[in-house]
């Protein structure tokens, strides 16, 4: 009884140390990560516009969300059946000395499902003629989406930024 016992401690230790943290929410410290924040001597309105400028000058399609808030969007075709969509989320912030802009980006990768329906109806005792349907639908599915982390795309953004606001 006291091997069976101590067997199933050590299993449960054992899983309860692989299993690690079960949602991200827990892993997140809350650290300041300078790839997603950046100061600038301007105030936040003409920061915001050169923000919005270099977006729509790189192609992205630009949404003005609430004052100093924006969404700046982008496909990419991988493949025929497959994109990325890369977001930008842009908060301009007015503090004592300029502004500070506040900058996340994420990656969203989507399929082209292709989900095949078929219908039939008849009654066979009644008459032979039966009526049948088919169907294709394209869905597009969202197969991953993560935050982009590489520093040296942001430092590339706030760049532009800053020569956009030096013009």
């Amino acid at each position: 009884m006291k091997r069976y016992s101590l067997v199933l401690t050590l299993i449960s230790l054992l899983l309860a140390a692989c299993s690690g943290p079960r949602t991200y929410a827990e892993k997140e410290e809350f650290h300041t990560d300078s790839r997603h924040s950046r100061n600038f001597a301007a105030t936040a309105e003409p920061a915001c516009e050169a923000a919005r400028r270099v977006l729509l000058r790189d192609g992205y399609i630009v949404e003005d969300r609430a004052e100093h808030n924006l969404i700046g969007a982008k496909e990419f075709q991988i493949e025929e059946n497959r994109h990325a969509i890369l977001r930008l989320y842009v908060t301009c912030g007015q503090h004592a000395s300029g502004s500070t802009l506040f900058v996340t980006a994420t990656e969203e990768h989507f399929d082209v499902k292709t989900s095949r329906q078929s219908t039939s109806i008849g009654v066979p005792l009644v008459s032979p003629i039966s009526i049948s349907s088919k169907s294709e639908v394209d869905n597009q599915v969202k197969i991953r989406g993560e935050t982009v982390t590489n520093k040296d795309f942001y430092e590339r953004f706030y760049r532009a930024v800053q020569q956009e606001l030096g013009r």
